[in-house]
């Protein structure tokens, strides 16, 4: 039997999976360390791909936008021009769907791309006034499901799990 929460339907077996998961790697003789960073990374993923849904179905779809085009639009209004290959690194995203998504955005007047004129192989991409409108509101809407998702947490918790996940994403490649 399944639960449902607002438009997704969350099953009791997903619940099983960590526990599943410690299970599987006692099994395989894992130190408790080795273990709890498989259940951290193991959360962390499976948060990520229940948030990108949330946010795709409830902000972003809904504006005609997708993940990726909110990614880069949200990219540019933070660093401002960019050149292209600078979006691929800066939103963790590959450059042919980088490539992709500004096509996709481009057309819709939300971004637009330059060449260089000293350089014409560089390409630069800014944000349309339309294209900033647009995010604003994605932004609205994101961040009332963000909170949405945090209330499970009371405020120090927030805080002490911010400054965490900032450690772990902010280190050099580990070794």
């Amino acid at each position: 039997m399944s639960e449902i929460r607002g438009d997704a339907v969350h099953h009791p077996r997903s619940r099983e999976f960590a526990a599943k998961v410690r299970a599987h790697h006692e099994e395989l003789g894992h130190s408790e360390r080795q273990i709890q960073g498989v259940e951290l990374v193991t959360h962390l993923t499976r948060l990520v791909a229940r948030l990108v849904q949330d946010f795709e179905g409830t902000v972003h779809r809904p504006l005609g936008m997708t993940w990726a085009g909110f990614r880069i639009m949200n990219t540019l209004w933070i660093f401002g021009d960019l050149e292209q290959r600078e979006i691929a690194r800066i939103s963790g995203t590959s450059r042919a769907s980088v490539s992709s998504a500004l096509n996709t955005l481009e057309d819709r007047q939300l971004v637009e791309r330059r060449r260089e004129s000293d350089d014409r192989r560089v390409v630069r991409v800014s944000l349309t006034p339309s294209g900033l409108a647009l995010l604003h509101k994605a932004i609205a809407g994101q961040t009332t499901r963000e909170t949405a998702w945090t209330t499970v947490l009371d405020d120090d918790e927030i805080s002490q799990l911010v400054s965490l996940l900032g450690r772990l994403v902010n280190q050099e490649h580990p070794a």
